[in-house]
């Protein structure tokens, strides 16, 4: 704390003698304009100073954050997918697959966390070839299974789920029908959709190509009500923004909504108090973990919980705002360039992993 303390005086000091004018007071005989004069270099010389300490404070806040939670020994690696541990092409790199398998090669637990359905997680896991199951949380925490892969095959096993109720669920149904938008139920590792229109078809492609798995056509929602309670509702459009505010006119707080994430043209929709980050402490409690032994990896909106509860939460340089500044650590690198992986070594040389 000392140490902060001095570096901020000489910071104000430098700041100080670069535009303090060298008079500060008016003398006898001096015009109105000099007092102008003076009166703008005193404001010029505050918003020098001013504008040191902030920079000086957010190149701090980094460092420092790290600093603090990189004290301690990590126990567990949480992972987001989409524009976290894959890349833009969605795909796990071959330098983020190295630097996992080493760190599950040492001992140190490892999770995935994400808004996908399991099934969009099968071939992921498959690629990571990891010696034993391993916790998932799919459907942004609605859902949590172990999960375990010989490279061909997948068996899952239930940890727990939180669905949304019927009453929330026909709500949603409802709104889709009003502005006539494509509706997406998950159940189980199943997605089901009931496309009313050439552009749903076209926005069911574009969220398989996101997701990497088909959706299951319905004809129409009385099929959806015949299959259960979803753990997880999407709403796909075009103009998410206006949907999410839609939403939240409707529903108040009775639902929690999710901007979707890396490419929005979904709103989801998830049971009041379920996230990533109400997941993870679920999954802490039932694995008998310290939240604050997890190092997390995000990126999007749906990240935001899910880092701050965590002992250290890495936002990726190509994060939303909103992630950052919930984040302890922003990194210096993008899902495109191994972010996950340079991370997880730097940790590792430090001895925090």
């Amino acid at each position: 704390e000392h140490k902060i303390a001095l570096e901020l005086h000489v910071a104000c000091q430098l700041a100080s003698r670069s535009v303090t004018p060298k008079r500060t007071m008016l003398r006898f005989g001096e015009k109105k304009g000099d007092t102008r004069s003076i009166i703008s270099k005193i404001v010029f010389a505050a918003a020098g100073v001013g504008a040191v300490l902030g920079v000086y404070l957010y190149t701090r806040r980094t460092s420092l954050s790290s600093s603090a939670v990189r004290a301690k020994k990590f126990k567990m690696v949480a992972l987001d997918l989409d524009g976290t541990t894959l890349n833009t092409k969605h795909v796990i790199s071959e330098g983020n697959k190295k630097a996992i398998r080493e760190l599950v090669d040492r001992g140190v637990g490892l999770a995935i966390a994400t808004g996908r359905s399991m099934s969009g997680i099968y071939d992921h896991l498959k690629v990571l070839k990891l010696p034993k199951p391993i916790p998932v949380l799919c459907l942004n925490g609605a859902l949590c299974l172990k999960a375990g892969t010989d490279g061909k095959t997948v068996s899952t096993s239930m940890v727990f789920t939180d669905p949304v109720s019927k009453e929330n669920a026909d709500g949603v149904v409802e709104l889709a029908k009003e502005h006539n938008l494509l509706v997406q139920f998950y159940i189980g590792d199943k997605v089901y959709a009931v496309p009313k229109s050439e552009k749903h078809l076209e926005l069911m492609k574009r969220y398989e190509v996101l997701a990497g798995y088909p959706q299951i056509k319905l004809k129409d929602f009385n099929e959806l009500e015949k299959l259960g309670d979803p753990a997880k509702i999407l709403l796909l459009t075009e103009d998410p923004d206006s949907l999410l505010e839609m939403a939240k006119k409707k529903f108040g707080d009775s639902l929690h909504l999710v901007r979707g994430s890396p490419d929005p043209f979904f709103v989801e929709f998830l049971a009041k108090g379920v996230c990533k980050g109400t997941g993870l402490l679920k999954l802490c409690e039932a694995e008998k973990i310290d939240p604050k032994s997890i190092v997390a990896f995000g990126d999007g909106d749906n990240d935001m919980e899910f880092l701050q509860y965590a002992g250290m939460g890495c936002a990726m340089k190509n994060a939303r705002q909103v992630t950052k500044d919930k984040a302890d650590v922003v990194l210096e690198w993008s899902n495109d360039e191994d972010g996950v992986g340079r991370q997880l070594e730097r940790l590792t040389k430090e001895g925090s992993l």
